[in-house]
């Protein structure tokens, strides 16, 4: 009988759970385990999700744990925690377009309305915590703010509601077509998730409700943070700085 002691997680960017497959007898006593969990939070992320598993199958290889339990079917094994960390890290940074994705689980939203609403959770949530919600620029368009990552996947829809990239789920759907649970659950495995989740969360709350044109009257209030960039040239970047110092014009 082999002992594994399989530490599990998801890699986001892949779309797939992973799994680091322990059995090194010289590796599976409390400390050299508390050893590698702690490495993988320190690289990772003390919120980081993970869960422990403890099993005896007839060898070492990952397809006997599979034989022993269903539950692991699919799941990608993993030779090393250098490896296993990068995989976990690599989606724990959120893009604007998972905001935008969240947020078209809760509400229909037009491509300008969509821009606005991603820019405010952005702007929100930098404010209250003094660190950004994801990692997208955020550009200085005639009509407001426009956060990279959503104005590429969404710039040619037009003013109609925009259609939602990810496939329909059965899970939780409403009635603009995006699972609410499998995109809440992108945010939650994030960085500080559970704290991002609940900011986006009151600033639909707060702007959901509003219209395009609304919404745009607001980004354009005299020294907005969008009002101190020159919206005629193309790329021009809102700043940090800016949104920090006069979001509250905004709110």
């Amino acid at each position: 009988m082999v002992k594994h002691y399989i530490l599990m997680s998801s890699a986001y960017t892949e779309g797939t759970r992973i799994a680091l497959d322990i059995t090194d007898p010289e590796k599976l006593n409390t400390e050299s385990i508390r050893r590698i969990i702690d490495r993988v939070r320190r690289d990772c992320g003390n919120d980081v999700p993970l869960s422990t598993h403890l099993i005896g199958t007839e060898d070492k290889s990952w397809e006997s744990v599979v034989r022993y339990d269903p539950f692991f079917e699919g799941v990608k094994c993993i030779d090393s925690v250098e490896e296993f960390s990068e995989k976990i890290k690599a989606g724990r940074t959120l893009k604007g377009l998972d905001v935008a994705t969240y947020i078209l689980s809760k509400i229909k939203c037009t491509h300008l309305s969509l821009q606005k609403l991603v820019y405010f959770a952005y702007a929100d949530y930098l404010c209250e915590f003094s660190k950004p919600l994801f990692h997208d620029r955020i550009y200085a368009f005639r009509h407001g703010p426009v956060v990279d990552s959503v104005y590429e996947a969404y710039k040619n829809s037009g003013s109609q509601y925009v259609e939602p990239l990810e496939e329909p789920t059965e899970d939780n759907m409403v009635q603009t077509g995006v699972g609410e649970m499998p995109a809440r659950s992108r945010i939650l495995f994030a960085e500080d998730g559970a704290e991002k989740l609940c900011s986006i969360d009151k600033t639909i709350q707060r702007y959901g409700k509003l219209s395009a044109g609304k919404l745009v009257d607001i980004t354009h209030r005299g020294n907005s943070p969008w009002s101190h960039v020159d919206s005629s040239k193309p790329y021009q970047i809102i700043s940090d700085n800016l949104i920090k110092e006069y979001h509250y014009i905004e709110c």
